[in-house]
């Protein structure tokens, strides 16, 4: 697999713009400009998307509801269907935990443990329906790891 280019995106004058590594810039033979561009319609377009799923999550905190597992785990999912995307085209965010806090405005912890969640559990079918966030908060992996052997 060939190598993937760092990106960096950042949001000037209401929109995002996209850098990559001048060394990076000089070693393609492709239209930058293109791939660029369409980086940050990706981002723009992941960064509105997934906002939904966060005030879902807000609104559950926000009323004191218990925030149901698989609400997280199609946030993670969204996440990794956007690293996805980006990859199919050769690019990958450099620091995507810096990028996700700043742009969800949420603390990277908890980002973390929401992409490990959805990283070790790989399909929301195999979270009961009952199960709430907060079972999972603490120890995210060693009770994912828990859930998928109890499937095994």
């Amino acid at each position: 697999m060939a190598d993937l280019t760092f990106v960096t995106f950042k949001k000037e004058g209401g929109v995002f713009k996209t850098y990559i590594p001048v060394s990076q810039f000089l070693s393609s033979n492709t239209n930058i400009d293109d791939i660029l561009k369409v980086a940050a319609n990706l981002y723009e377009q992941f960064l509105t998307a997934t906002r939904t799923e966060l005030i879902d999550v807000n609104n559950y905190r926000m009323h004191n509801k218990p925030l149901p597992a698989r609400v997280i785990w199609r946030l993670g999912d969204k996440i990794f269907r956007f690293v996805e995307s980006l990859a199919e085209r050769k690019l990958e965010i450099d620091g995507i935990y810096v990028h996700l806090s700043r742009d969800f405005n949420v603390k990277r912890k908890w980002l973390e443990k929401v992409i490990i969640f959805r990283r070790y559990i790989p399909d929301e079918y195999y979270i009961p329906e009952s199960v709430n966030w907060g079972y999972f908060e603490k120890s995210t992996r060693r009770k994912a790891e828990e859930l998928m052997k109890n499937f095994t």
